[in-house]
């Protein structure tokens, strides 16, 4: 008997421990995603990033607008190309973009986003000395901001799925040659987060 319990002990570990395991990870590739879920942890990250974008650079204002689809054309049904600020952090006082800017038609500001399209970047250090041809008045009036640096954030492929701006409402701001590489190196960042979370949402 002494000799059968060890024996007996083997093969329970031996067969029913692999077992247990196969039967953990069934349950856990079959357990439903939840979207919900989902959504708050990767919110959370995008916050994250945000927060240390506004503390590095210190800035008044730093936000993400997304392009997204919103309702149809008639009478052919294309999607209506819009924008909306997802995300947001600024300083008290500042005026929030967030609440004013949801699903906004992209042809309202064709002219600076044409510009972010082509270029990649809207650079304005000054906005005393700002010319207006791009049309920069409407989206970012130089009567509330000091400086204002517009960036694309491009996915995996290279497409613009959103933008990112940094505002400066309290005193004009020249970006130095380290902050661009912080910025940029968040912007690609922030740019793989969001395009890995809607890759993921289409399967």
């Amino acid at each position: 008997m002494e000799l059968l319990a060890p024996i007996v002990i083997a093969i329970i570990t031996s067969v029913v421990g692999p077992a247990i395991v196969e039967w953990v990870k069934k349950r856990r590739e079959n357990k439903p995603k939840d979207p919900l879920g989902d959504a708050i942890q990767h919110n959370s990250v995008i916050e994250h990033q945000l927060d240390l974008i506004f503390k590095e650079l210190e800035c008044d204002q730093v936000y993400i607008a997304q392009f997204h689809n919103g309702g149809h054309f008639y009478p052919t049904g294309k999607s209506i190309q819009k924008f909306s600020v997802f995300y947001e952090v600024l300083t008290p006082g500042t005026p929030s973009l967030k609440t004013t800017f949801q699903n906004i038609p992209v042809s309202l500001f064709s002219k600076p986003l044409t510009a972010l399209y082509d270029k990649g970047e809207i650079n304005v250090e000054d906005t005393v000395n700002m010319a207006d041809e791009l049309g920069l008045e409407s989206f970012c009036p130089a009567s509330q901001y000091k400086s204002i640096y517009l960036l694309t954030i491009t996915d995996l492929e290279g497409r613009i799925i959103g933008i990112m701006g940094i505002y400066y409402s309290e005193k004009k701001h020249k970006i130095t040659k380290d902050e661009w590489i912080f910025i940029r190196q968040k912007i690609g960042a922030i740019g793989n987060i969001m395009s890995n979370y809607l890759n993921n949402k289409r399967k």
